[in-house]
C-alpha cells in the first residue's frame, strides 16, 4: 500500500546504487589491518551496515587533543594549580589536562615531592581526576649535583661520560648536573625505581623538557656500552619515558616534548617521531614575533614527520609585561587548529585577567575557540592516528619547502603562514594587532569560511586578504566532504537540535557534491568509542543523496548536510524491519521521541538523526 514516492525509495533501497554505497564502506574497512577495537557484541545478521571491526584503534588517547593549561614553576604550589582549573571551569572553558611545572621536587631530579608546596600530591592527582583532568609533571635526565640522589648515581657511574671518560657535568637552567646514562641497565633500573615514586600517584604522564643537547658539552659523550650521539641519546630519554610510563600505568599516557625547535640560530630535532602525540614547540616570547616563531618550528616540525603539536598560547616568555589581549586571542586561535591546545607560560594566561577591563569579551572568545578544539577532536584524533602510522604529520604548511636554508636557519621568511590541518581544515593565522589576514588556498578543493559562510574560495592555490575581527579566525573547511565532529561541543554554521542523542558523532557535509566522499573516523580504547572506528560514506546526484554509517556499540550518527541544491522532499531511512519515512521538521519543531527524524534549519541546512546507532544507518534524501 506504498505511494508512489514511497515505492520509489523502497525500489532505491534495494538498488545497485544501495549496495555500491556498502560496497565502498566495508571495502574501505577492510583496507585498514592492525588491531581495532571489539565489534563482536553486534551481530552482523542484525546490523543495516555492519560494524566496522577492521578500522584500527587509535594508538593513544584522546585527551592529546584536549586543552591543557598550566602555571610556570606551578605558582606557589598545589593550591595555585587546584585553582587555575577550577578558575578555567568556573567560566566554564573546558580543561583537559593540566602540567605540573618544575620545581615540583626536593632536588633536580630526584621524583621526591616537595611537601612545602605539594602537601598532599596524591590527594591533588585525584582531585584532578574527579574532574576529568588529566595531570602530566614536569621532567629531565639531569640529576644536579644538590639532588639528594646524585652521590649514589655517581659513586655507581650511572652517568655519561666527556671525553676524558669521566662523569660529565654541565651547567643549565636549574643548576648543574649530570645526564642520566640510558645504554647502563643498572642505571635505567635505578631511575625507574625512583619514577615509581611518582608513577604510583596515578600520574598521567610528563612534560619531558629539551635538556638533551647539553650532551654536546662532553665533546665526545660516552656510556656503559661506547660512544652515544646526540640523537641516541634524544631517543632514549624521552622514548625511556614514553615507553616505561605506558608499561606501567597503560597506553593511555602521553608524554609532552619538542618535535623541532631552534637552538642558537639552527634548527634541530628533538624527540624520536613515535613519540610525538602531543608536542610542544618550545619557548617563545609574547609577542606576534614569538608567535611567527612558534609558526616556524611548526613548519620545520611538519616537514620533519612529526605527527601532533602545539605551542605555548601567548608565549612562554615576557619581554613584553603584559602580554596584550589581543596577542593571547590570536594564539588562542592558533592553539584551537593545531592538534594540540595548550595555554600556560611566565605571567598572565588566563583571558579574563589579562584585561580585566575587556574579562566577559575575552573569555566569550577563548571559550568559543576551545568549544571549536573540542568538537574537532574525533577529527584531530583520526588525523593525528593516520599522521602516526604513516609518519607523516597532522600538519601541512602551504609555504614553500625547497632549499636548505629553510631546512636549517631559524629566521627563514615562509611565503604563506597558512596551513592544512589534516585533508579538510585550512587555518590562517593573524599575524600582529590588526584584523588583516594573508590566506593562501591549496590547490584543490572549494573552501568555506566556517566564520563566514557566504565565503567560498576555490583552491587554485590563490591569494586572498581578508578582514578578520578578534571574535573570528581565518578557518576553513574544504566543501563536498565529511568532517567528523563531537555534537556535544558547538562548532560554526552548525546549530544541531535540542534532541540530537549525546556523545553523538557529528557528520557534517557542506555542499554534497556528485563525487561523493567516504573517510574513516578512529576511536582510543579509552574513549567513549571504545576503540571501534566508524565508517562514514555518501553518494549524490542531482535528485537524491544516500547517507551510509556503519553499526557502533556506543556512539550515534548525526548528518549535517548545509548548501543543498534544493529542499529535501522526503527522507527515508533503512531499518531490521523495514524503511521508516523520517518525518521533516523545523529546528524549533519537537521531534518524536522515538525514530528517525530530519530537521529544516533556518539557513536551509537539514539534520538527519536515526537514534539506533547499533544496527548502522542508511539513509536516502530525495530533493
Amino acid at each position: 500500500h506504498c505511494q508512489p514516492r514511497q515505492k520509489f525509495f523502497v525500489t532505491m533501497l534495494f538498488s545497485e546504487r544501495f549496495w555500491r554505497v556498502t560496497a565502498i564502506a566495508i571495502a574501505l574497512a577492510l583496507g585498514v589491518c592492525g588491531v581495532a577495537g571489539d565489534c563482536s557484541q553486534l551481530d552482523s545478521d542484525n546490523t543495516v551496515i555492519p560494524c566496522a571491526h577492521d578500522i584500527k584503534a587509535a594508538p593513544y588517547a584522546e585527551w592529546a587533543h584536549h586543552h591543557w593549561v598550566w602555571l610556570d614553576h606551578g605558582g606557589n604550589g598545589q593550591d595555585d594549580c587546584l585553582n587555575l582549573v577550577k578558575d578555567y571551569k568556573a567560566h566554564n572553558i573546558t580543561v583537559g589536562a593540566v602540567d605540573i611545572d618544575s620545581t615540583w621536587e626536593t632536588g633536580f631530579n630526584n621524583f621526591i615531592v616537595d611537601t612545602n608546596k605539594y602537601p598532599n600530591a596524591s590527594a591533588m592527582v585525584e582531585e584532578f581526576h574527579s574532574m576529568g583532568v588529566r595531570v602530566i609533571f614536569w621532567i629531565t635526565s639531569m640529576i644536579d649535583v644538590d639532588s639528594s640522589n646524585y652521590q649514589e648515581g655517581y659513586d655507581k657511574e650511572y652517568y655519561v661520560k666527556n671525553i676524558l671518560g669521566k662523569q660529565g657535568k654541565v651547567k643549565w637552567w636549574h643548576g648543574t648536573g649530570s645526564m642520566l646514562d640510558y645504554t647502563n641497565p643498572d642505571a635505567v633500573d635505578w631511575w625507574h625505581k625512583q619514577m615509581d615514586l611518582v608513577l604510583d600517584l596515578g600520574i598521567d604522564g610528563w612534560k619531558c623538557d629539551g635538556t638533551d643537547p647539553y650532551i654536546l658539552e662532553f665533546i665526545e659523550p660516552s656510556g656503559y656500552n661506547g660512544s652515544i650521539s646526540w640523537h641516541e641519546y634524544s631517543d632514549m630519554y624521552y622514548g625511556d619515558f614514553f615507553d616505561y610510563t605506558r608499561k606501567k600505568l597503560g597506553d593511555d599516557r602521553l608524554i609532552m616534548s619538542r618535535p623541532v625547535d631552534a637552538e642558537g640560530p639552527l634548527f634541530v630535532r628533538f624527540s624520536p617521531r613515535r613519540v610525538m602525540l602531543s608536542g610542544w614547540v618550545g619557548d617563545q616570547d609574547d609577542t606576534f614575533d614569538g608567535l611567527k616563531g612558534a609558526l616556524l618550528r611548526y613548519f620545520q616540525s611538519a616537514w620533519s614527520n612529526y605527527a601532533n603539536f602545539g605551542s605555548d598560547i601567548g608565549g612562554y616568555r615576557t619581554p613584553q609585561k603584559p602580554r596584550t589581549a589581543e596577542l593571547l586571542i590570536r594564539w588562542a586561535q592558533l592553539g584551537a587548529f593545531s592538534p594540540l591546545m595548550e595555554n600556560g607560560g611566565g605571567g598572565e594566561h588566563r583571558p579574563w585577567a589579562v584585561d580585566p577591563s575587556r574579562a566577559a569579551e575575552l573569555t566569550n572568545i577563548y571559550r568559543t575557540f576551545v568549544d571549536i578544539h573540542y568538537a574537532m577532536i574525533p577529527y584531530l584524533l583520526s588525523v593525528g592516528s593516520n599522521a602516526l602510522d604513516n609518519n607523516s604529520s597532522s600538519i601541512t604548511p602551504l609555504a614553500k619547502h625547497d632549499n636548505l636554508i629553510d631546512d636549517l636557519i631559524d629566521k627563514f621568511a615562509p611565503d604563506s603562514y597558512c596551513y592544512l590541518l589534516g585533508p579538510q581544515i585550512l587555518f590562517c593565522p593573524a599575524l600582529d594587532n590588526g584584523t588583516d589576514v594573508a590566506a593562501k588556498f591549496p590547490t584543490y578543493g572549494k573552501w568555506q569560511n566556517k566564520f563566514n559562510s557566504s565565503h567560498v574560495f576555490n583552491g587554485e592555490g590563490q591569494r586572498v586578504n581578508l578582514n578578520v575581527p578578534l571574535f573570528e579566525a581565518a578557518a576553513f573547511v574544504q566543501m563536498s566532504t565529511i568532517l567528523p565532529l563531537n555534537s556535544t561541543f558547538p562548532f560554526p554554521g552548525v546549530a544541531l537540535h535540542p534532541s540530537t542523542p549525546s556523545k553523538a558523532l557529528t557528520a557534517l557535509v557542506i555542499e554534497p557534491s556528485t563525487k561523493g566522499h567516504a573517510t574513516q573516523v578512529r576511536t582510543s580504547t579509552s574513549s567513549h568509542g571504545q576503540g571501534i572506528g566508524h565508517q562514514l560514506s555518501y553518494t549524490a546526484t542531482q535528485n537524491i543523496i544516500e547517507l551510509s554509517a556503519s553499526a557502533h556499540p556506543h556512539t550515534p550518527v548525526t548528518w549535517y548536510l548545509t548548501k543543498l541544491s534544493s529542499t529535501p522532499k522526503r527522507v527515508v531511512a533503512t531499518q531490521l524491519s523495514g524503511h521508516e519515512v523520517c518525518p521533516i521538521i523545523t529546528s524549533d519543531e519537537k521531534a518524536p521521541s522515538n525514530g528517525c527524524v530530519a530537521i529544516k534549519t533556518t539557513d536551509g541546512a537539514i539534520q538527519v538523526i536515526v537514534p539506533e546507532h547499533t544496527t548502522g544507518a542508511h539513509v536516502l534524501i530525495e530533493l
